[in-house]
């Protein structure tokens, strides 16, 4: 799990801790109204200040204990039954505090999810999952592959980060069902509370563009994100403008800072299209026999066929 949004998460829930403490001190001044209430508080007050001064006495306070103690019981029962209809806390699982029995309670990870969804870019692919998937019902050539692709990458997700791939490599011409893929590939991670990222790769050779130009005290955070995900989709690599000093260097750096990490890269290039564009450094990278996997898609349009 991401340590950086634990701790968002943590501020947020000591947020509604406070409001909640608020919110019940306000509700126990709201109280005094309640002339029940209000009558007990002045008699135990004047129990109080006769006990007191029968104890300084050498008084037996026996009675003024014993209606103490009952006058303590009263008021608790009052408050306790006010606040128990006004319950502010957000979660009443928890009581806010995000653990049960040292666990993470659904509402930190509702939270946390949510902040890894805001993070992921995911809103900038179809919205899809592997639910989704009619691929059979669609008469086009990659029907058959497509389908069992689906199967074998919703296993990846199932079991990640337990498996020996570290690089996939998506090959396929325009429209034959990479996107509607990535998207699925990103919902499911995110529901298993994995850190994944999704960007293209022309909004990475922006990134890459601005590291390049920033201030040096700026780089980092610049990078942080693309590096620390423990995935990192890249989509359409190839259509991106080549920036001298910046596209092929950086990414180089990228694959390298990430050789331990997941990285999930789309092209609509073949191969050869791969090395001729970005060299053999790059190319390297990417088709390492040990850690990756190339996946190619051939088959027809998909865009066309729903129309």
């Amino acid at each position: 799990m991401n340590n950086k949004i634990i701790k968002e998460v943590d501020k947020i829930l000591k947020e509604r801790r406070l409001i909640v403490l608020e919110r019940t001190k306000n509700a126990k001044e709201e109280l005094l109204f309640n002339e029940e209430y209000a009558h007990l508080i002045k008699k135990r007050r004047l129990n109080t200040l006769v006990l007191s001064r029968a104890f300084s006495a050498n008084i037996d306070c026996t009675e003024y204990e014993i209606l103490d103690k009952k006058l303590n019981n009263d008021i608790k029962n009052i408050e306790d039954k006010y606040l128990k209809c006004n319950d502010f806390y957000f979660c009443k699982i928890c009581r806010d505090t995000g653990k049960i029995n040292g666990k993470y309670c659904q509402c930190f990870m509702s939270i946390y999810k949510q902040m890894l969804h805001n993070k992921s870019g995911i809103n900038d692919l179809p919205i899809f999952k592997f639910k989704d998937n009619t691929i059979q019902e669609i008469n086009c050539k990659q029907a058959n592959s497509l389908n069992v692709l689906y199967n074998s990458m919703q296993k990846y997700c199932k079991f990640f980060p337990n498996n020996d791939l570290k690089n996939i490599l998506l090959c396929g011409k325009v429209g034959v069902g990479k996107s509607c893929l990535l998207s699925a590939i990103l919902n499911e991670l995110i529901e298993r509370s994995i850190d994944a990222q999704y960007l293209t790769a022309y909004k990475l050779n922006s990134l890459f563009f601005k590291y390049h130009t920033t201030d040096f005290r700026e780089k980092e955070v610049i990078m942080e994100n693309l590096i620390e995900s423990d995935v990192l989709i890249i989509d359409d690599l190839g259509t991106e403008p080549i920036l001298k000093n910046v596209t092929i260097e950086y990414l180089i750096v990228l694959l390298n800072e990430r050789i331990n990490k997941h990285t999930i890269i789309a092209t609509n290039l073949s191969l050869s299209e791969i090395q001729a564009k970005y060299g053999d450094r790059v190319f390297s990278r990417l088709i390492n026999k040990q850690k990756a996997r190339i996946i190619y898609i051939d088959g027809n349009d998909l865009r066309l066929n729903s129309k």
